[in-house]
Order: structure tokens, then sequence, then C-alpha cells
């Protein structure tokens, strides 16, 4: 009879478990767009144009804008000594144009980076509506990110991109993403740190600034849903 209830027992535990990570992380991700604006306001973002500077190690800050049309394409112009660089992305392919590393045409992005940044199509961000989206979304535990504790999920896209998402649990604002590049000429672990955090002229939410390994993006002004023609992510 002991050994019955204990077997009993044990099953109710593990139920209630999986129920309680289940909760957990659907409570993270409530909280989280509510933090955004809320799930409704967040859905009105149609496109949105990015102005500010890019900033690597040891260098004077360049000019950049980022224009981005919701789910149609992503397009990034940085102007260097006089030349157009460029990076776009759309839902077929990416192609990347640095003339001033001495490109004469278009490159194509290698697979993994194409992947990463296809998932930045989505304006909403991956946790609004992410099972009609098709992207799975479990726990890993918890991270510090400069000092600030933070929830951790994990993001594994239909495209089979694979992005682990820090969440303050404070703010309850992104502050890190990490994923697997092509980078360096090796594949490796890269971080992404998302901060200032500000309401832009239309009430959406964006950090405006953002550190990676190759260096520091500064938005000074983000403006949204202003009319963005498909033409500016064809490849010329």
């Amino acid at each position: 009879m002991y050994k019955k209830n204990f077997v009993t027992l044990l099953i109710k535990m593990l139920m209630f478990s999986q129920f309680a990570v289940g909760q957990t992380i659907e409570q993270i991700i409530s909280k989280h767009v509510e933090a955004m604006g809320g799930r409704e306001k967040i859905m009105t973002l149609k496109t949105a144009l990015c102005t500010g500077t890019f900033t690597t190690p040891g260098a004077a800050p360049i000019n950049i804008v980022a224009t981005k049309k919701h789910m149609v394409g992503s397009r990034i112009d940085i102007t260097i000594d006089g030349t157009n660089n460029y990076r776009i992305i759309t839902q077929k392919n990416g192609w990347i144009f640095t003339p001033v590393q001495g490109d004469k045409e278009p490159r194509a992005l290698v697979d993994d980076q194409f992947k990463e940044g296809q998932t930045q199509l989505d304006l909403h961000g991956p946790f609004v509506n992410y099972r009609e989206k098709g992207i799975k979304i479990s726990t890993q535990g918890k991270d510090t990110v400069n000092g600030f504790v933070c929830y951790k999920l994990r993001a594994v896209y239909p495209n089979t991109n694979v992005t682990d998402f820090s969440i303050d649990i404070k703010t309850n604002f992104i502050v890190k993403t990490s994923t697997k590049m092509f980078q360096f000429g090796a594949l490796e672990d890269v971080a992404t740190i998302y901060s200032d955090f500000r309401q832009n002229a239309d009430g959406y939410w964006f950090a405006y600034d953002i550190m990676n390994p190759r260096g520091e993006t500064k938005y000074e002004r983000i403006e949204t849903n202003m009319p963005v023609g498909e033409k500016i992510f064809e490849v010329k």
C-alpha cells in the first residue's frame, strides 16, 4: 500500500512540476509582452526606420540606417569613406555588400547568418503568437547580464535557428540574445546586449543601444509605420 501511494504521489508531483514549468514560461512571456506595450499594440507595428551610429573598437562612429518591414525585409546601410555598404535580408535570401572591404558585387550571407537575420524580420518579436509561428520555447534557467538577474528562454525557430533570450526579471525587457553564428572564421556563440530602452513617438518600445562583438550601435531616432517600398530590399 505504501509503495502504491508513493508511486501515485510521485506521478502527481511530476505532473505538477511539468505544469509549473509551463506556467512559468507563460508568465515570463506574458510579462515581457506587457512590458513591450502589450500584444495589441505590438501587432500594429508594420515598419521601422532606425537612424544612428555604429562604432567598432578603436574607430570613430559611422552613420547607420536600418530599414525594416514586418516579415518582408530588413536593410542596413552604412556609409564609410564615401562608400555605401549594406546588408539585405528577405524571407528568401540574404546579401551583404561591403565595397569598403573590396567587394565588387553583393555576396550571399553564410547560412547561419541568414537564418539568424531572417528571424529578425518579425518586428513583433518571437514571443507574440509564438505557437502559431511554429516557434518552440523552453526554459534554460537563469542568467546574469551586467549584474542583473534574468530569466533565460530558448527559442527554436522553424528555420532551425536557435536563440537564447535573457529577460531582465525586474524590467521584463530582453537584455541579451545568444545564438551560434559563423564569426571571425569559426562557428561560435555570439552574444548581443540590449540597453537604453525607450518609447518612440508612436509609443513602441525599442533598445536604442545594441552591442555585439563587431561593435556598438546607438540609435538617435526610430520612426515607425511609415511607408516602405519593397524595392529597397532588392539586390542591385
